[in-house]
């Protein structure tokens, strides 16, 4: 963010108790005070140039950050875009509860979104589930945290030792065991290519979670101890 860059902070207050703190709104704007002067006797295409850009940004208590209860989850008004678009198509409601405000700043989120481009809500969600709450930056950070203990805590080694065991020992196993990594790999590429209703529904989880099990059953498949 440039040192002379415009900022204006809107503040809802919210007096839902699950959120008593304020909600604080950021308006950027990437038009600095000098070029405002400068643009006064600028050119028609300076002037052109110099369009203000407006971003709007949500800060919301997270929900999953166990110990960290005071941290502030980044919502941006792109995220807002996507949630509000098909396949969730997020109604008013569904927005409030994602922003942890109360019903009664219905009306005002309903402005400050149509001030910022996002106009079309619609009266009931399409897609509803557990995901529904989660902010996208909440999901991928559960994906990442079950990856992590995963690769930490579940027996990788031992699994891998039995499986080899079974099978005559890594000589018997190495040209299997690379054919699985192959078709799991092509497996991926399919899936990934073809994830994006459910990656939207489920805000980025899904391939990350699916990618961190084929790499665990690779790990598993392909490990060879020295």
């Amino acid at each position: 963010m440039a040192a002379n860059e415009e900022i204006i902070e809107e503040i809802l207050t919210c007096s839902s108790s699950a959120n008593e703190e304020e909600i604080v709104h950021i308006i950027q704007s990437n038009e600095a005070a000098g070029e405002q002067d400068t643009s006064q006797d600028a050119g028609p295409e300076e002037e052109g140039e110099s369009q203000e850009h407006k971003e709007l940004v949500f800060w919301v208590p997270a929900l999953l950050m166990v110990g960290r209860e005071q941290q502030r989850i980044t919502v941006t008004q792109e995220e807002l875009k996507r949630r509000v678009a098909p396949p969730e198509c997020l109604s008013q409601t569904m927005l409030l509860s994602l922003l942890r405000l109360s019903k009664e700043k219905g009306r005002e989120l309903k402005q400050t979104l149509a001030k910022n481009g996002i106009k079309k809500l619609t009266s009931k969600s399409a897609v509803i589930s557990c995901f529904t709450k989660l902010t996208e930056m909440e999901a991928a950070q559960l994906a990442e945290d079950y990856f992590y203990l995963a690769s930490k805590h579940l027996r990788l080694r031992e699994i891998n030792r039995e499986i080899l065991r079974s099978r005559g020992g890594w000589e018997n196993f190495e040209s299997q065991a690379n054919q699985t990594k192959s078709l799991l790999q092509d497996i991926l590429r399919e899936i990934e290519s073809r994830d994006t209703n459910l990656s939207l529904i489920t805000h980025g989880f899904s391939p990350l979670i699916i990618r961190a099990v084929i790499d665990i059953l690779i790990e598993i498949i392909t490990f060879r101890e020295t």
